[in-house]
């Protein structure tokens, strides 16, 4: 299928067809290929269609089409609005798949706006239906769902129980990429509660299975990851390595947040091993990299490195200075705990903590 750029292309396409499902597939079509205008036209000219008027369950399908359309425009009321409405009629066919698979989109939908109970509470409901209906992958998504929220919350041990539940459901459906995804998430959420020796065995499992299902993706950020949680050992030789590594196995990076995110990094080991101007010039060239990417949680990130960089070299007034824009770049975000983070370093630095 040849690439639509417009919505009016989009519409001579489907004139001539008025069969409600035919529209339907087309709309999946064009939405797995990243494409949810011409996608979005095509579900609402399905729920125009006669079919639509005469079908339930079509209407239900549609309507959960345009959520998942809406939520790749990252157009989270709508595609919570949509998804509810599918729901809503999923529950009164008691088709319970159906009601988890779009409760659990709503549930994402408020969590990528920040409404963490609401999307919690939603994961329960959704957890509950997909039992029901005995699916087991759909379960593990809305584990997957809940160890997000609970992460991002900083209830790290909630997490890793929620994040285990998850794998076990993804082994039982057999979905083997997947349980590679949540070991990452496993050894993420293991390292932030210290637990070192749990997250390098999680880690690198996860890298064994991307290694091993040829996923350049999954292989990036298990490298990344893993030297991370040395680096949160204190052992910047052993972070080192991993990187070398990753730098000498992997001819090119899939994104250029990920090639930030290893030059960051690569700068920390730098300042751990005591070599600042590297460090120093590492962060100079990746800030503003970052910014330009809109990479807005990494620009922060590397703004409070920064202010440890200067804290370091004795720079107390650049110090203060690249905190301040550290912690009100996270507020803006809502990153909480690189907020913490940012105000714990200022008051070290003996300065007040602001109002806001």
């Amino acid at each position: 299928m040849n690439e639509i750029s417009s919505n009016g292309t989009a519409s001579a396409v489907c004139a001539d067809i008025a069969d409600g499902a035919t529209l339907l597939e087309l709309g999946k079509a064009w939405l797995k290929q990243g494409n949810p205008a011409v996608a979005a036209e095509l579900f609402e000219s399905a729920m125009r269609s006669p079919a639509a008027g005469d079908s339930v369950r079509l209407r239900a399908q549609v309507l959960k089409e345009i959520g998942r359309a809406k939520m790749m425009e990252s157009d989270w009321a709508q595609a919570e609005a949509y998804h509810l409405q599918a729901q809503r009629l999923f529950a009164d066919m008691r088709d319970t798949k159906g009601a988890a698979e779009c409760a659990r989109n709503r549930a994402n939908a408020l969590f990528q706006a920040g409404k963490f109970i609401q999307a919690e509470e939603l994961c329960r409901q959704a957890l509950d239906w997909a039992s029901s209906a005995k699916d087991y992958e759909l379960r593990a998504t809305i584990f997957n769902t809940i160890g997000a929220i609970t992460s991002v919350q900083g209830r790290n041990r909630e997490a890793v129980t929620t994040f285990r539940l998850c794998l076990a459901d993804f082994q039982t459906s057999g979905n083997v990429i997947r349980q590679g995804y949540v070991l990452l998430n496993i050894g993420l959420s293991e390292t932030e509660l210290g637990h070192h020796a749990q997250a390098h065995d999680a880690l690198n499992q996860a890298l064994n299975i991307a290694l091993r299902e040829q996923d350049q993706h999954l292989v990036e950020i298990c490298y990344q990851n893993i030297a991370k949680c040395y680096l949160a050992q204190h052992e910047a030789q052993l972070a080192k390595s991993v990187v070398d590594s990753a730098r000498r196995i992997l001819p090119g990076l899939n994104s250029r947040a990920l090639e930030l995110e290893l030059e960051f990094i690569e700068a920390r080991i730098a300042r751990a091993l005591g070599d600042l101007d590297s460090a120093g010039r590492m962060l100079r060239d990746a800030l503003p990299a970052a910014c330009e990417a809109k990479l807005t949680s990494l620009a922060a990130d590397l703004l409070l490195e920064q202010a440890r960089l200067a804290a370091e070299s004795g720079d107390v007034k650049l110090a203060v200075q690249r905190a301040r824009r550290a912690q009100e770049q996270y507020r803006i975000i809502g990153a909480t705990r690189g907020e913490a983070e940012a105000t714990v370093f200022l008051t070290e630095m003996g300065e007040p903590v602001l109002a806001h």
